[in-house]
């Protein structure tokens, strides 16, 4: 089974077998057409960067596995030689882990959520994506037979495949599954009636055992020697706020004292205290944070792996273990370009495909602002001696269906590959013919149709 209880792939091989639509095939439709000419057919055979990446956003959307095989086979044409697969989200969790039905049974299942808040769309392109999403299937989970069949065929193809379980943050979809991982105070709370994001790990045995036991199962099924923490987006404010919390770890005095009532009622972000517990800024949440980074440090390392995660990560304590993936540009950038910490270079201004290419009226549903081709060709990483590579990424707020996918991704896709394989010293002019005829091939082949639907 590709998908778990999704319809997503047999409405792709419907809608394939009406229009006729030409398709990747596992035996080989991509790796064995006509040569590409991105990355520069003349470059060195050393590229310029051991890491040229892309990570896939399956949380929000879940993508059937002949999708990811499809683009597998894709980023190969290109040289891309790391996949980065977004796993688990506050709106969904999506691979398996035995003992745990309750995580795709209830955390792949979830509704779609309420994207009005975000305001860096136009209005009537996240109202054209909410009319797609009533249309479609965008729910499911991925069986370990499907996982190792994609990692096999990564292997195939000279690509590795970095799984993302993210943690102590952006993981409502496992507390909905296991309200005991979460706040306590909503433990008996709908999550309709929550007052406050209930996404957070909360501190304490039963959350440590529950990370040990799933990056146990990810590390059954990714041979990858990386396996990403993400460890971005925690709010601090949430943990400082809950008095027990502070009792049992707190650092000081001042932080005991501003916590001392003993009520562990649902906290409002109104109600946080300036630069004390609760704020976010005491210091306490950024140590809770790092114990769980030290507990998964210490999972993986006792088979061999290592832990990646988002810039935020160096906000809190970490070892220098850490391979970093610095994606808030202007921030988080040179954070880690001077952490000490191995690196990648994904900076959301530049190498968010989610991102809209051109004028946002004209664009399918995406987000501002606009990366064209030559952004990303002239991206400015900087020279470092701990820089691994390049990565771009696709998150799926709004993204619904294939054709969307695919049109987001290329060709803007073919400046990441020629900007990570050639370097820094790369011609616009000589790269934008051999990207029109690159161009020109994936729509002959049927990598960018039309879209369908509304946006």
């Amino acid at each position: 089974m590709a998908v778990r209880e999704s319809g997503t792939i047999q409405e792709r091989r419907e809608a394939d077998a009406r229009e006729g639509e030409p398709r990747a095939r596992r035996s080989g439709g991509v790796e064995q057409a006509a040569a590409a000419l991105v990355p520069d057919p003349g470059a060195p055979d050393r590229p310029a960067h051991e890491w040229r990446g892309l990570m896939l956003d399956s949380a929000r959307t879940c993508w059937g596995v002949e999708v990811v095989h499809e683009l597998l086979e894709l980023m190969a044409r290109y040289r891309l030689n790391r996949l980065h697969w977004h796993l688990t989200d506050d709106s969904g969790w999506r691979f398996e882990v035995p003992g745990r039905p309750r995580l795709t049974s209830v955390g792949a299942h979830l509704p779609r959520p309420d994207y009005s808040w975000y305001g860096n769309i136009l209005p009537e392109k996240r109202e054209a994506a909410d009319e797609r999403a009533a249309e479609v299937r965008f729910d499911g989970s991925y069986g370990a037979e499907d996982i190792a069949a994609v990692v096999e065929h990564a292997r195939e193809l000279g690509i590795e495949v970095m799984p993302e379980v993210d943690l102590p943050g952006h993981m409502a979809a496992a507390i909905r599954a296991h309200p005991e991982l979460g706040d306590p105070r909503l433990a008996d709370v709908d999550p309709a009636d929550w007052p406050h994001a209930n996404d957070l790990l909360w501190p304490g045995e039963e959350s440590f055992d529950f990370v040990a036991e799933v990056l146990e199962v990810v590390m059954d099924l990714f041979p990858f020697s990386l396996v990403h923490i993400g460890g971005d987006e925690c709010k601090h404010w949430l943990w400082e706020s809950d008095p027990e919390l502070v009792r049992r770890y707190g650092d000081g005095p001042e932080v005991a004292r501003g916590s001392s009532s003993g009520t562990r009622d649902a906290v409002r972000p109104e109600a946080v205290l300036r630069g004390g517990p609760g704020s976010g800024r005491s210091g306490l949440g950024a140590r809770l944070q790092g114990m769980f980074t030290d507990h998964a440090r210490a999972v993986l390392g006792r088979r061999g792996r290592r832990p990646a995660a988002w810039d935020e990560l160096l906000e809190s304590p970490t070892s220098g273990e850490e391979v970093i993936l610095a994606w808030r540009g202007a921030g988080g950038v040179p954070l880690a370009d001077r952490s000490g910490h191995d690196w990648i270079y994904a900076d959301c201004t530049r190498l968010y495909l989610n991102r809209v290419a051109g004028d946002p009226a004209t664009e399918p549903p995406g987000m501002f602002g606009p990366i064209g081709a030559r952004d990303i060709l002239e991206l400015p990483a900087p020279d470092s001696a701990r820089l691994l590579g390049i990565q771009a990424a696709v998150w799926t707020e709004f993204i619904l269906d294939r054709e969307h996918l695919l049109h987001q991704l290329f060709p803007r896709l073919l400046a990441v590959a020629e900007r990570a394989w050639v370097g820094p010293d790369v011609e616009w002019r000589d790269f934008s013919a051999r990207l029109e005829t690159e161009t020109a091939w994936l729509r002959a082949h049927g990598y960018l149709p039309a879209l369908r639907g509304p946006g």
